[in-house]
């Protein structure tokens, strides 16, 4: 019985060693961490001593509890800036730009993305005010648009007996309903002339000799009508077809203020703008047409000595 009393004893006495063991390890520890706390709290009271006596020397007083708090993060603000490879001259000097870059959502992405391209601008001379003027240019040098030819030929209508100039009511009717369209591409284009061009087909023409020559100024003053001319030859009636058309567009309001010119292309130019050559004979409605051109004027100053 003795003995055993005594091993528990004994057993208890190591455990409570262990135990006294373990606490004094975790106080050794314990004690190492809050030593060295305290070094680094040193060290970071000599560094504000450090601080306070330069900014006292550069100020002349000393500084207040408010001002070190103000401080503390400017030095923060400081040291992430060195850390970035600039001084702070450098960074009040790019804040300007810092701020237009913000403004403008470009970001550090955006920045290392064009910095080759401006590198490359800035090898040949060229600035992006340039690129933006280049730029712009290439969107105006579009190709021209031009106005649309407007075809009124006898396959659809536009009709003139044999020989004549003289405009039927059908043909008023439908040149009245098409000086819509007319005004409305002379406007679009902003242009003040409208050409109409009389074509014929090759039938040749028989009759008494032409006096167009003499004809054409009562014509077009309207002191004669468009029957007083009496052309002779496919170039003439082209002419005196155009007349008619030309003096009927410029009695429609919606035509008012443009200049309406009466051209001839006789027999010569065969629908799709090609010269003919000869072959094409006979009775041919496509060619018996009056074409409506529109453009702008070209004034020519004409000196009389």
């Amino acid at each position: 019985m003795a003995e055993t009393m005594l091993l528990l004893v004994f057993c208890l006495l190591l455990a409570a060693g262990a135990i006294i063991a373990k606490e004094r390890k975790v106080a050794v520890e314990t004690q190492k961490v809050a030593e060295e706390a305290k070094a680094k709290a040193e060290r970071e009271n000599e560094n504000l001593r450090k601080t306070i006596s330069s900014v006292k020397a550069g100020t002349g007083h000393w500084v207040s509890e408010d001002e070190w708090k103000e401080l503390v993060p400017a030095q923060k603000a400081a040291d992430a800036i060195e850390a970035a490879g600039l001084t702070l001259d450098e960074a009040v000097e790019l804040a300007p730009s810092t701020k237009v870059l913000r403004d403008n959502d470009i970001t550090e992405e955006i920045i290392r993305e064009w910095v080759p391209a401006l590198k490359t601008l800035s090898a040949k001379g060229l600035s992006a005010r340039d690129v933006v003027a280049n730029v712009e240019k290439s969107e105006t040098s579009k190709p021209h648009e031009w106005p649309p030819i407007i075809n009124l030929n006898e396959l659809e209508g536009y009709n003139f007996d044999p020989g004549s100039a003289e405009l039927s009511d059908q043909f008023r009717t439908k040149l009245r309903q098409k000086s819509a369209e007319i005004a409305a591409t002379a406007k679009k284009y902003q242009v003040d002339i409208i050409e109409v061009i009389g074509h014929t087909d090759e039938q040749t023409m028989s009759g008494d000799s032409s006096n167009m020559d003499r004809g054409l100024r009562p014509v077009l003053e309207r002191k004669e009508p468009i029957g007083y001319l009496h052309p002779a030859d496919n170039a003439g009636l082209g002419l005196a077809r155009a007349i008619s058309v030309a003096k009927f567009l410029e009695a429609i309001p919606q035509l008012e203020g443009f200049t309406i010119l009466p051209m001839s292309g006789g027999q010569l130019i065969l629908p799709g703008d090609k010269l003919t050559d000869g072959n094409q004979l006979g009775d041919v409605k496509a060619r018996r047409r009056i074409e409506i051109r529109v453009r702008k004027s070209n004034p020519v100053a004409i000196g009389v000595e």
